[in-house]
Order: C-alpha cells, then sequence, then structure tokens
C-alpha cells in the first residue's frame, strides 16, 4: 500500500546530488527526447499528409483538364452531327462521281476543315458512311473501302450510346499511329438515316502531353481506358494499348510510390476512363530527411544548453551547502564560526547569511546575557506604555462625553433648553464621529445627524440661517458612506456662508434619478471664482495633505475608493451666487455595496 509519508521520507533521504541528477534526467533530458520524437512523428504525419495532398489536387487539376479537352470534343461532335445539312448530303445516292463532287463543292468541303482551327484541342476530323456512292477523301471516308483499318469501330458493338471516348492505334499507310478519339453516330434525322454515318473527332495529342507532363517532376500519370488498359503513360510519353494489370508497374528507380485513382467523369462516354497518379517518394523521403535533421539539431541543442546550465547552477548548490551542512556540524562542538565564501542572493545565500547572523548572534547571547535581561526590561517597560496610552485614549473621550452630559442637565434644570439641544445634538455628533461601526448608513440616518449639525448653526444664527431637506422617499434606505453628507453641509457653512451677514440658507436634496441616487448640498454664500474652483476640485481630488477642505476630499476620496471611480463628484459656483456641491452614485453600485455589507 502505498503511504506519502514512507514516499517522502525516501525522498529526503536522497542526497542533493542525486536528487539533481533525478531532476535533470527526468524533468529535462527525458522530455526533451519525448517531445522530439513526438514532433518528429507529427512532423512526419503532416508531411506525408501534405504530399498526399498535394497529389491529390494535382490529379484532379490533369483530371479536370482532361475532361474539359474531352467535353468541348463531345461538344463539337454533338453540333456537327446534328448538322441537318451534312446528314441530308451523306445520305444521297450518287449516279456517278462527277454529282458527288459537285455536292462535296457545294456542301461538304469547308464543312469540317474549320473547326480544326477553330479548336486547338482538336486534331482531325473524320465522317465515315457505308455510302458506297460517295468517294473517300478529304474528311470523309466510305467504311466498305477501309476494311480492317478502323479498329475504333468494334467501341460500339454491344454497348449502349450514341457517344464513346476510345483510344486505338490506326494503321492507316498515310496516316497511322495511335489516338484518342470522341466516337459518335449521326443517326439523329430518321429521314436520312438511309446510311450508317459514324463521326470521329481526334483530340490533339500535342495537349493531352502537355496536361500530363506538367507534373511529370513528381508525379508520374497513367491514363487507363474503359478496357482497364494504359493508354498513356506519362513516364514515357507513348500511348499504351495493352491490358493493364492489376498492380500498374512502376520503373525501379522510382521506388514504390503513393497511388492514388480518380475517375474523369461519370458521362456515359468516359465511364469507366480514369486517371492514375503515382507520386515518387523521394521528394517525400528528402522532407523527412530535413525534418529528422532539424529535430536533431534542435534536440542536440535542446540537451547540452540544459546540462552545462544545470551543472554550472548544481556546482554553485553543491559547494555552499557542503560548507554550510560542514559548519552546522561544528555547532555541536560549541563553535560558532561564520562561513567565509561568497554567499550569493539566492535562497543558499540566504541560509548562509542567517547561519552567519545566528552563529554571530548566539556567540553575543552568551557573552552578553547582562544586556540581554536589561533590553528585555526596557520592552516591558515600553509595552505597559503603550497598554497606558491605550487607556488614556479611552478615557479622554469617556470623559468628553460625561462632561457634555453634565452640561445637558445643568442647561435642563436652569431651564436654557435651546443650549441644552445644541448640547445634545453636539453630544450625538461626537459620538457619530468616533462611532467604529459600519461605514455604510442608512441615507436618512446620515441626514439625520446632518439635521442634527444644522441644528446647532441654526443655534449659532439664529433668524439669520435657514435650511431645508428635499428627499425621494424611496432614497431613505440607501446606503451611503457615513458623514459623506454632514461634511459637505459643514464645508458649505464654514466657506460659504460665513462672510454672508443676512439670509443664509442651506438646501440638502436626495433624489433617485437615472439609475443613480443624486445628493447635493446648496448654499447662497459668497460663491467662488472660476481659478479656486479649479483649485478646490484639484485639491479633492488629490492625495496630498494640506488643511483647506479636508470635508470636501474626505467626501470625494471615499467616493472614489468605494464605488471604484464610478461615482461622479461635482462642484458649482458662481461667485455672489452660491456654491452647490454634490455626487451621483450609481443604484447598481448601492446594490452591490450593501449585499458585500450583508455577507
Amino acid at each position: 500500500m502505498f503511504r506519502p509519508a514512507a514516499f517522502l521520507q525516501r525522498i529526503n533521504d536522497i542526497p542533493l546530488k542525486y536528487k539533481f541528477l533525478l531532476i535533470y534526467f527526468l524533468c529535462v533530458l527525458l522530455p526533451i527526447i519525448v517531445i522530439n520524437v513526438f514532433f518528429y512523428q507529427r512532423n512526419s504525419a503532416d508531411i506525408k499528409l501534405r504530399e498526399m495532398d498535394n497529389l491529390q489536387k494535382s490529379i484532379e487539376r490533369a483530371s479536370g483538364e482532361l475532361l474539359g479537352l474531352i467535353e468541348e470534343s463531345v461538344a463539337l461532335s454533338r453540333s456537327i452531327a446534328s448538322d441537318a445539312a451534312i446528314n441530308e448530303v451523306l445520305d444521297r445516292t450518287y449516279a456517278d462521281p462527277v454529282e458527288y463532287f459537285v455536292a462535296y463543292h457545294d456542301f461538304l468541303r469547308n464543312n469540317l476543315t474549320r473547326y480544326t482551327s477553330t479548336y486547338p484541342n482538336i486534331s482531325d476530323i473524320r465522317i465515315y458512311t457505308d455510302n458506297d456512292s460517295i468517294q473517300s477523301g478529304s474528311n470523309y471516308y466510305v467504311i466498305g473501302s477501309l476494311s480492317g483499318a478502323l479498329p475504333w469501330l468494334d467501341q460500339f458493338a454491344g454497348r449502349d450510346g450514341d457517344v464513346r471516348l476510345a483510344a486505338y492505334e490506326e494503321r492507316d499507310v498515310l496516316n497511322s499511329g495511335q489516338r484518342i478519339s470522341v466516337l459518335s453516330k449521326m443517326n439523329l434525322y430518321a429521314a436520312n438515316s438511309r446510311y450508317k454515318k459514324y463521326l470521329r473527332v481526334d483530340l490533339n495529342p500535342e495537349k493531352i502531353y502537355s496536361i500530363m507532363k506538367r507534373e511529370d517532376g513528381w508525379l508520374r500519370l497513367l491514363l487507363i481506358d474503359d478496357r482497364d488498359r494504359v493508354v498513356l503513360d506519362s513516364a514515357s510519353i507513348s500511348f499504351r494499348t495493352g491490358v493493364a494489370s492489376s498492380v500498374i508497374p512502376v520503373p525501379p528507380e522510382r521506388g514504390s510510390g503513393y497511388v492514388i485513382e480518380h475517375t474523369l467523369g461519370q458521362a456515359g462516354y468516359i465511364k469507366g476512363w480514369k486517371l492514375i497518379g503515382i507520386a515518387d517518394t523521394r521528394r517525400i523521403e528528402m522532407l523527412h530527411d530535413a525534418a529528422r535533421r532539424s529535430i536533431l539539431w534542435l534536440a542536440a541543442v535542446s540537451a547540452i544548453i540544459p546540462t552545462i546550465l544545470i551543472n554550472v547552477l548544481f556546482r554553485s548548490y553543491h559547494l555552499r551547502v557542503n560548507k554550510l551542512a560542514r559548519h552546522m556540524a561544528r555547532i555541536r562542538d560549541e563553535r560558532f564560526e561564520p562561513i567565509a565564501i561568497a554567499e550569493g542572493r539566492d535562497e543558499i545565500g540566504a541560509l548562509i547569511r542567517s547561519f552567519n547572523a545566528m552563529a554571530v548572534k548566539i556567540h553575543s547571547l552568551i557573552h552578553e546575557v547582562y544586556k540581554l535581561e536589561i533590553r528585555q526590561k526596557n520592552l516591558e517597560l515600553e509595552h505597559l506604555r503603550a497598554e497606558l496610552s491605550a487607556l488614556h485614549s479611552q478615557v479622554n473621550p469617556h470623559f468628553l462625553f460625561n462632561t457634555l452630559n453634565a452640561l445637558y442637565v445643568v442647561c435642563v434644570k436652569n431651564g436654557y433648553r435651546d443650549v441644552a439641544s445644541v448640547i445634545r445634538d453636539l453630544s450625538l455628533l461626537m459620538r457619530q464621529m468616533l462611532s467604529r461601526g459600519d461605514d455604510l448608513i442608512p441615507l436618512r440616518e446620515e441626514l439625520h445627524f446632518t439635521a442634527m449639525y444644522l441644528q446647532i448653526e441654526k443655534f449659532r444664527f439664529g433668524d439669520l440661517f435657514e435650511y431645508a431637506f428635499e428627499v425621494d422617499p424611496d432614497a431613505n434606505e440607501m446606503r451611503i458612506p457615513r458623514m459623506s453628507v454632514q461634511l459637505l453641509v459643514e464645508n458649505a457653512c464654514k466657506h460659504g456662508l460665513q462672510a454672508r451677514r443676512d439670509n443664509r440658507r442651506v438646501a440638502v436634496t436626495a433624489k433617485l434619478e437615472d439609475q443613480a441616487l443624486a445628493v447635493t448640498v446648496a448654499d447662497n454664500g459668497i460663491g467662488m471664482e472660476e481659478e479656486k474652483l479649479r483649485q478646490v476640485m484639484d485639491m479633492a481630488r488629490s492625495d496630498g495633505g494640506g488643511h483647506e477642505h479636508v470635508g470636501i476630499r474626505n467626501v470625494c476620496k471615499r467616493l472614489e475608493l468605494y464605488y471604484r471611480g464610478m461615482a461622479a463628484f461635482r462642484i458649482d459656483s458662481r461667485p455672489g451666487e452660491g456654491t452647490t456641491v454634490g455626487f451621483r452614485i450609481p443604484i447598481r453600485l448601492l446594490i452591490e455595496e450593501e449585499s458585500k455589507e450583508g455577507r
């Protein structure tokens, strides 16, 4: 059973030297080998896939060009076969050769020769008929007079269709050679079917050669007819009319290669015809060799450089760790000697520095026990002073609240109700400011303490001061930062209304508008010039200190921190007309902060 503790103990027992070697072999050398082998296999597969894709594209391109050449010839043959004039003239029975030659000159002489110059993919066009009354010559021939010289004629024997693609060897004395032709029966018109007529359109062999030879640098193409015969071999550029074997013959110098078969089309006249491509594997082997060499170089560099670096790092660690181990062994003999070596700034260096500091410290402690005792007493004294200061910090506010309460009781007993009200509000305000509770409070609570402050100002100024609140009831429970409204009101009273002699007024407004809580504090004080207003705004948004406009800067900074800079803070002022200070907080941010407080 596997026990983690025992396994970790075995790991801890291995010397540091062998741990480095394990790290090198398992975490550096082995991954490099595995990654490079995987990369080579993947790269080889990609090369093969890419070359096969190129092979497929090449054979499709050659097949498409051959098919286009054949279809052009088929379209031409159908056009000629549907020529009513040619069918009618060839279907006549002529009394003598003179009568035929008159008809030939009048109707047949230039009907076929004009196509050979118009269509460069066509080498020759001929019509064969069993009408013995015409004379063989030019493009028109009598079948009976050419007996045994028409190997293509048996293409129609026992087969359906009026159009065929045939490969054969013509043994004509004047025009012998191998041909690929489009053959068609001229039987479209029943009225002109007294004699059999065949149209032969010979494809231009040079065009076929150029298509087959285009990929000859790395691809061998074989054209196979519907009788499974090798018609054309791009390696030899000659027609082959023998029957093809099940295994396509490959020259010995070409190797085995990759073989792809592609049919020319599904039309009846080319059904069974196909193009076979045999790739030259030497190109693929060259790419594999190049990839193998690159990966071997990469593996060598990836292994040699980490080996050198790890060796350097190991020597650096091993030398210092050995020295540290020897000096720590001397501590058992109470020999506190510092290690004299260049420590370095890494963890081992930190350990050596810590050891040297520890050795010096222990030596110092052994010889300076008395100083240690005095230092300990000083520390205890400082601790007592800190506790006393903390008690004083608790007593001072408590004393202040007790004093305010005593003043409040005296004022109530003597009937100073206005003074008593001011002292009570002042006491509540101070408790609010010194409270360490949640920094987010409901708007109604903030406005309540703001009203207390305004009541104190009312006591101060008397009938010369008025204030008003306009609050949307739906906004009362929105939680905002503590003292965010009271500080703005205090700033308005201090800076805006202080210099005004009469009719001082402050208006506090809180509304929900445009998916935000809008709070404004407006006064009718002396206002500010544009330059002064800009200075105040810069001071409110700055991080520096200063003794002016502390309240505005406090509110602005807290809004920025609480709501991630998405709360808007604004000051509008005109000289002699007053100042309006306010902020807008999106409701979704208020809800988010409230949910955080709830958690």
